[in-house]
């Protein structure tokens, strides 16, 4: 079992490395929707914040940011493994299984890590901007907040490359 691991490791890690600018061009435009978007959060986004309030956002945010970015690349790595373990030749359904175990328990560490996040932003708000950010929420009215960490989760899935069914 161990073999089975390290040489789908090995893999992996080989089409990786072939596809390096590739990813390198995919985690740029990612960094740069991720600035986009704390920019309109503070610019465009909740109404009357004050300096104090964006701070203290940007501060969450970031550690946010920092708190998930391991388990999103986890996440990354289990679907590449599930897609390697669904297409093989002789199909394991044991480890099909195990492996949607371990998507889903990641998927719920970063349901809880984004609920989490709201709860803190939202008791720095006013009422009033407690009203505007409860009726806009992330990931599900704005198509380019989909690559963000907070709307990576179910609702705001990114279509990946082969997957075909509607939202």
């Amino acid at each position: 079992m161990k073999t089975t691991y390290f040489i789908a490791s090995i893999a992996i890690a080989s089409m990786l490395a072939g596809s390096g600018s590739m990813l390198a061009q995919t985690a740029s435009k990612g960094e740069m929707k991720r600035t986009a978007i704390h920019k309109e959060m503070e610019h465009n986004g909740i109404p009357n914040l004050t300096d104090e309030q964006k701070a203290k956002i940007k501060d969450l945010h970031v550690a946010q940011y920092k708190e998930t970015k391991t388990l999103r690349n986890q996440l990354g790595e289990l679907k590449a493994r599930q897609k390697t373990l669904a297409t093989a030749d002789n199909s394991d359904l044991k480890a099909i299984n195990a492996n949607i175990d371990e998507i889903t328990k990641v998927m719920n560490q970063l349901m809880k890590s984004k609920a989490a996040f709201r709860q803190q932003v939202r008791a720095l708000l006013t009422d009033e901007q407690k009203m505007w950010f409860d009726s806009h929420p992330m990931g599900k009215n704005h198509g380019h907040m989909r690559g963000h960490p907070m709307g990576e989760q179910m609702g705001g899935h990114q279509m990946g490359e082969g997957e075909h069914f509607q939202k």
